[in-house]
């Protein structure tokens, strides 16, 4: 197999971050044809993801060759939805996320692993604020540690557990100094629970109207990120013999993390945007590994493929809606 091919040499060059920063600045322009303060730091944070999948790749040889593009798949395809572009749940949830998978992977077959597990599991119990989802989630975790990483001890377990309910308490302990106490009802488990498997499977079902009430813009969004990362899947899987054990059980995480999306933003259209910020942070490292280590003529037509669907997916998120057409 060739390793010569255009996404080859795009993967390897040194050129490729700072283009795909100067892209995703100009595409967090676009919308609005100016910078605004929480368009900014809502970039800032976007950055700072960049920044931890970088180093999720540094530390843990997720792709064998020398490469950024895991970064660089993140910062295209975030730029690309208007709703990443100011700081608020999507941006937050995703940089979480991929907080909680770079201090997840740090646990592989640690005989004490516990301050990794209980901030990995904060990371989580924080996002849980914004998308309870972030909950269930924490329960795949439990598994990943178990099975994949190999690392899941009694007291790790219970780091996890302390990990969740930390931000809880503290959230109680600033109603209670603040004499707001009335904001605690929401977070109570019995809400959560209600919120997870009753109210998301009632709000915008899939069966209730075609298309769970998504634009074309989001479907078209949603089917090209899903499919892309099928592709990316069914590449590791073909050719995961090549990659270290450990890598493989780390890239399995992303897989299952995958499915698990996918299947949540299925049943529950109406949590779109916070369930693709999660789907693009999870998405990204196979990607990466599906157009870094390919080299076949196939490969490289579906790569240029890629490249035309992304940049229609950016004029459907953000020049069309910008002009209120879509």
């Amino acid at each position: 197999m060739r390793q010569n091919r255009l996404q080859n040499k795009i993967a390897r060059s040194e050129a490729t971050l700072p283009v795909c920063i100067a892209t995703a600045a100009l595409l967090w322009w676009l919308p609005r044809r100016d910078f605004y303060l929480p368009d900014v730091l809502g970039f800032g944070l976007c950055l700072l993801t960049a920044y931890i999948i970088m180093e999720t790749n540094a530390r843990q040889h997720l792709i064998r060759i020398r490469t950024r593009l895991m970064t660089c798949v993140w910062l295209v395809l975030s730029a690309c939805f208007a709703f990443m572009h100011p700081v608020g749940k999507p941006m937050a949830v995703a940089f979480l996320l991929a907080a909680a998978y770079m201090l997840l992977f740090r646990c592989y077959q640690r005989k004490r692993p516990e301050a990794f597990v209980f901030h990995s599991f904060l990371m989580l119990g924080i996002g849980s604020f914004v998308a309870h989802f972030m909950l269930l989630i924490a329960v795949f975790f439990f598994f990943y540690l178990g099975i994949f990483l190999r690392s899941l001890t009694w007291k790790g377990f219970w780091a996890g557990i302390l990990g969740l309910v930390v931000p809880f308490w503290g959230f109680a302990a600033w109603c209670f100094l603040t004499g707001n106490t009335e904001l605690l009802t929401p977070r109570l488990p019995g809400e959560v629970n209600r919120d997870l498997f009753i109210n998301y499977l009632q709000t915008s079902p899939l069966w209730a109207q075609p298309g769970g009430g998504l634009s074309f813009a989001e479907q078209f969004s949603a089917a090209f990120i899903v499919l892309l990362s099928l592709v990316g899947i069914v590449h590791f899987l073909r050719t995961n013999f090549d990659d270290k054990i450990r890598v493989r059980m780390m890239l399995y995480i992303y897989v299952a993390q995958i499915f698990l999306l996918t299947a949540f933003l299925i049943l529950h259209p109406g949590s779109y945007e916070t369930t693709m910020a999660l789907l693009v942070v999870s998405a990204c490292p196979l990607i990466a590994h599906l157009f870094s280590l390919s080299g076949s003529l196939p490969t490289t037509i579906f790569f240029l493929l890629t490249l035309l669907l992304t940049a229609a997916m950016s004029v459907l998120n953000l020049w069309m809606t910008s002009f209120s057409i879509f």
